[in-house]
């Protein structure tokens, strides 16, 4: 256990000379190269913070004496992690520490100000990266939305041709079959023909065979 903890305290002690040398080069940066450091202490900060986390969680399978011992210096690099992040906002301020420090007491009227202002300006980057977050969302949805209908524009189009196609279908049906029951009728309009004829062809056979046989008898 004692072993990890001091791996934690090494990793911790270099997170914060990277977070103490980002924040001197904030201070003698401008433009686009001080916010990449801003960016890069932002991100050691986040890494220092659950590196204590996990020393906190360590420290509990300990005994008690031993626990007292590193809680003390968790508190310790706690203190040390505020000090930071005062210095960090002072870096975003361009206040020089050693500046404030030989001023004293007349120049935390203007550093609370400039703080304020900092923490308004953070807050309303916030709100807009979320109401930039909001914007897209939206305009995905929009886009759902345009899909879907388009989606179902086609399928309406595609309902409609093979309606289309099933009145057309039904429409020659019905041509065919009204050409079907003509040509059945003209097929028994011609066999009642040809059986009038048979029949009319099997009476002059019997009449004519009637009068043959009568005048020979």
């Amino acid at each position: 256990m004692a072993s990890l903890l001091e791996s934690y305290e090494q990793q911790y002690s270099g997170v914060t000379a990277d977070i103490t040398y980002n924040i001197g080069r904030i201070s003698n940066s401008h433009g686009a190269e001080k916010q990449t450091y801003i960016r890069q202490a932002d991100k050691l900060f986040d890494e220092a913070s659950e590196l204590l986390e996990q020393m906190d969680l360590e420290i509990n399978d300990h005994d008690p004496q031993s626990r007292k011992k590193y809680q003390t210096r968790i508190k310790s690099y706690k203190t040390e992690m505020g000090k930071l992040q005062k210095d960090l906002k002072r870096a975003k301020l361009g206040i020089d520490a050693n500046r404030d420090e030989l001023l004293g007491e007349d120049t935390h009227d203007s550093e609370d100000q400039r703080t304020r202002l900092l923490d308004n300006s953070e807050r309303l980057e916030r709100s807009s990266k979320r109401l930039d977050h909001g914007y897209k969302v939206v305009l995905e949805t929009e886009q759902i939305g345009t899909d879907m209908l388009e989606n179902l524009n086609s399928q309406r189009q595609q309902i409609t041709r093979s309606r289309n196609r099933l009145e057309e279908m039904n429409s020659n049906l019905g041509k065919s079959s009204r050409v079907l029951s003509g040509m059945m009728k003209r097929i028994i309009q011609n066999r009642l023909l040809l059986l009038g004829i048979f029949i009319f062809i099997v009476l002059i056979i019997i009449v004519a065979i009637y009068f043959t046989v009568k005048r020979h008898t």
